[in-house]
């Protein structure tokens, strides 16, 4: 009956509505223009036409890149050209705020052009196009100062930083090994990945070298974390359910089925702990009276346990068993936050990367809801009742903040748990209090 209503209120306010990502927002100072989507942020010099900072957004704003000679200099010779013109900037998809598809920015040096294009996606891709009457030098940008975490594998150069994990990718396609700067002559593109170390990401942006890649920066220092390999295994069953549902959305709801199925043991071995303490109540209850001196009645506790073969703390040592299998779980959902933005939406969501009150709400109830009717179910009085309630409502408000789709995991997490204690509890005719118990009003007649 519960989960019936539960379910009509479910299908009446989740109507399937799609909608449009934010546009790339172009700023323009004396000094320098800012080119800035989602999760990026570009500044590019005004007078010398370089890229002079990068940050990411997510999670805060990160500092990955700032210029050091090394910003896609022109040369020539090893003399910096100038600008002969104010730089132009261009675009698909103008609106009112911006750009809605790519941005691009033109610098002319007379016999040279160089145009920056950063496109508006879930991807640390831009791209450089160089057009050149006679031979110049390009500089390469570095996210680390240490030279020990530069590679350079044939087409690409990469570079590393252990400490912030952020890396910088260069495919010049120009077949050799060079240090420093790129020669072009004639028309050139540069594709560059420069964030954080995800290698979905970077497997999407360079799909054919993806492999000899990883296998090249595996041997930067701090490249690889010990966890990786459990990880990514599950980083990319996540990717391989995405692709079966064409949604992250419904990819987060299977993972969630999946993850508990997997669980399932330790769920089972909480749930049977629970269950027999339940049984054992009136007995304890009977101790508790019998015995006031409170070593006595330990005493008699711990022998009425040892008989029936329970331990009252496996309860919570199953869930400080699963607390890290949660976190780690919860980080892979997390790993996603760009790709949940540009999904297309979810539902009413229209974007599983945006957290707080407003994008939150609905989960934050049907959680509340959710935890509310499964405390009823669980507990044996009032007083324990609301113990679990105040817990039940507050624990959810700490996740207000964050990502909607990390609050789907959580609130499908919820949800599976209330069928479960449902259909466990009936099953073994184990009753619970009902609301009129919680507010300590009288039976109905």
């Amino acid at each position: 009956m519960i989960l019936r209503k539960i379910a009509a209120v479910l299908f009446v306010i989740l109507p399937l509505l799609l909608f449009g990502t934010e546009p790339i927002k172009v700023t323009r100072s004396d000094e320098e223009i800012v080119v800035l989507t989602r999760f990026k942020e570009y500044h590019f010099d005004l007078e010398k036409g370089i890229l002079k900072d990068f940050y990411t957004l997510v999670e805060g704003r990160k500092h990955v890149f700032t210029y050091g000679n090394d910003g896609f200099d022109v040369l020539d010779e090893g003399t910096p050209l100038k600008m002969i013109e104010e730089p132009i900037v261009t675009g698909k998809g103008k609106t009112p705020e911006g750009f809605s598809d790519e941005v691009s920015i033109v610098y002319n040096y007379g016999y040279v052009k160089k145009i920056f294009t950063i496109k508006n996606d879930e991807n640390y891709l831009f791209f450089v196009d160089i057009e050149s009457s006679k031979p110049v030098e390009i500089t390469i940008p570095r996210v680390s100062l240490d030279p020990s975490t530069d590679r350079y594998v044939e087409n690409y150069f990469a570079s590393f930083n252990p400490k912030s994990r952020t890396l910088v990718l260069v495919k010049h396609d120009e077949g050799l090994r060079f240090k420093g700067t790129l020669k072009v002559n004639g028309q050139k593109r540069f594709t560059i990945f420069m964030g954080p170390n995800k290698r979905t990401l970077i497997k999407k942006a360079f799909p054919t070298d993806y492999e000899i890649l990883m296998k090249t920066l595996g041997n930067i220092p701090g490249f690889n974390r010990w966890y990786d390999s459990v990880f990514y295994g599950l980083v990319w069953f996540f990717w391989w359910l995405k692709d079966l549902t064409k949604s992250f959305g419904w990819a987060i709801v299977l993972f969630t089925l999946v993850v508990r199925l997997v669980l399932y043991p330790l769920y089972h071995a909480q749930t049977k702990s629970l269950i027999n303490m339940r049984k054992l109540q009136p007995r304890i209850e009977a101790i508790k009276k019998k015995y006031k001196d409170p070593a006595k009645q330990q005493e008699a506790l711990l022998k009425l346990y040892k008989e029936a073969g329970v331990n009252p703390a496996s309860g919570c040592l199953m869930l400080l068993i699963q607390l890290p299998i949660f976190i780690l779980l919860w980080s892979v959902i997390r790993y996603y936050v760009e790709e949940f933005a540009y999904s297309g939406g979810f539902l009413i969501w229209k974007d599983l990367s945006a957290g707080g009150f407003a994008n939150n709400w609905l989960f934050l109830v049907i959680t509340i809801v959710a935890s509310y009717y499964t405390t009823l179910l669980t507990s044996q009085d009032a007083r324990t009742a609301w113990q679990g309630l105040i817990m039940s409502i507050i624990f959810p408000f700490l996740f207000i903040g964050l990502p909607s789709g990390l609050f789907l995991y959580y609130t499908t997490n919820t949800l599976i748990q209330l069928a479960v204690t449902y259909y466990t509890y009936k099953r073994y005719k184990i009753k619970g209090i009902t609301t009129r118990e919680l507010l300590g009003l009288p039976k109905k007649a």
